[in-house]
């Protein structure tokens, strides 16, 4: 049931990418991808720690997985506004890095060393405090 709950929501988030990408909606995935970046570094915190079960790392590490993967996805194929379309590209290859190194922490959920490797790289991915 959850693994449906997650399916659905990955196409709704997959529908609401949809259309042109203007300058508005890059700035808007791009703070999506901050926010999936900073909720993934802060969860590798605490896998890095030992605060944390494997069960909840690794479900909450995929389901961040999933939204930056339709990211990605979306980014590097929606049609974009003249002059944009080499930002939308890069945003498209930083999801798509994001979506790796969250998988990364799916993989080893209780690898305290890979959880504080992806935290670093995570709080520089999204800017995070």
């Amino acid at each position: 049931m959850k693994r449906v709950v997650l399916v659905i929501g990955a196409m709704a988030l997959a529908g609401c990418n949809g259309g042109t990408v203007d300058r508005h909606a890059l700035t808007k995935d791009a703070s999506t991808l901050d926010s999936i970046a900073c909720e993934g570094a802060l969860l590798a915190h605490d896998v890095a720690h030992g605060r944390t079960t494997v069960y909840f790392a690794r479900e909450q590490a995929e389901e961040l997985h999933i939204q930056s993967s339709n990211l990605a996805d979306s980014l590097s194929r929606r049609e974009t506004v003249a002059g944009i379309q080499p930002q939308v590209r890069r945003k498209a290859k930083d999801a798509a890095r994001l979506a790796w190194t969250l998988q990364r922490l799916h993989d080893h959920p209780t690898d305290r060393s890979v959880g504080a490797a992806v935290q670093r790289t995570l709080t520089k991915m999204g800017s995070c405090p």
